[in-house]
């Protein structure tokens, strides 16, 4: 009776489960999003709809060309800065941002223009630091193992 009592509490790693079956492959992930990704975001998305509801409106009188330019523009940015939160439109989010920059830069002597000039810095910084990030694909590293690799 006395060996019995031990008989089925022991098990090894291989029993529980916490030993991972080598023969699958792990799905490839991308590295988590870097802060300053996620504020250069932010500052797009909440920039945009700032000056889509405080800009120029192609509604008001003698507005039309101009304010459907800058309407145009401020939907485009907060597009630009749901797609860098996913890691995607590099390219997209860089011509945006300097478009943008340029705008800005024009109406200096506003306080407001300064302000989102130095928020459009920071993004332009933050999407050229952390280029390798957006250029990385998960899909694209996965290399599919074959039968030797395996060891099969």
């Amino acid at each position: 009776m006395s060996n019995r009592r031990f008989e089925g509490a022991i098990t090894t790693p291989a029993d529980s489960g916490e030993i991972p079956d080598a023969s699958l492959v792990p799905a490839p992930q991308r590295p988590p999003r870097p802060a300053l990704v996620e504020l250069s975001a932010a500052i797009l998305i909440i920039g945009g709809v700032v000056d889509l509801a405080t800009g120029m409106s192609p509604f008001q009188p003698g507005g039309l060309p101009l304010g459907a330019l800058f309407m145009a523009l401020d939907i485009l940015t907060i597009v630009v800065g749901l797609l860098i939160r996913v890691g995607r439109g590099w390219i997209l989010a860089l011509n945006v941002t300097a478009i943008a920059l340029f705008l800005e830069l024009t109406a200096l002597p506003s306080s407001i223009a300064l302000l989102m000039a130095i928020l459009d810095t920071v993004v332009m910084f933050t999407l050229i630091r952390h280029r390798p990030w957006f250029e990385r694909r998960p899909a694209a590293d996965a290399t599919p193992m074959d039968a030797g690799e395996r060891g099969l």
